[in-house]
């Protein structure tokens, strides 16, 4: 796997964001899953409605995916990072890797969430990250550690305040 910096990740997500690439893309993909089991009912054939269950979970599962990507890069271009820490942990299946963070900052409420990392590999354990929000007190839009950015990957669960 090739490594990228965070600059040249959050290069990668603004131009994705500007070019406004899957903004309403799991709508298509559960539009062409319900298309394609008409089509498997109408032909009597299995295989378009395999690909329909594809599609429609597929379109399900990251509705979250391009709002928070948005959110990520417009918290980066409009406000000012804080500082804190973020514990990567990873839970390895059979062929995949699935990434929790926990993210601590003094004054706020940590904040828990799945993230997929795009061109750099995590490593486990606590690491000093800059935190960019939305908004003062909620839920971090966007993180960085060293080796790359953190977007959630759903919404992120409020842990505990540690004010």
């Amino acid at each position: 796997m090739k490594h990228l910096t965070p600059e040249a990740q959050m290069t990668l997500l603004r131009t994705t964001a500007r070019a406004g690439i899957g903004r309403h893309l799991h709508h298509w993909l559960v539009g062409m899953a319900v298309m394609l089991a008409l089509l498997s009912l109408w032909l009597w054939h299995p295989v378009p409605l395999m690909i329909a269950v594809f599609l429609g979970i597929i379109g399900l599962v990251e509705r979250r995916a391009v709002p928070n990507i948005l959110n990520a890069v417009r918290a980066y271009d409009s406000t000012k990072p804080g500082t804190g820490t973020v514990r990567i942990t990873i839970t390895r299946w059979d062929s995949d890797d699935h990434y929790h963070a926990i993210v601590r900052e003094a004054g706020q409420s940590d904040w828990a969430y799945d993230f997929v990392p795009q061109g750099w590999q995590p490593d486990e354990g606590t690491h000093s990250a800059q935190i960019w929000r939305l908004d003062s007190g909620g839920s971090p839009a966007l993180s960085a550690v060293s080796a790359g950015m953190l977007i959630p990957r759903n919404a992120p669960q409020q842990l505990e305040s540690n004010t």
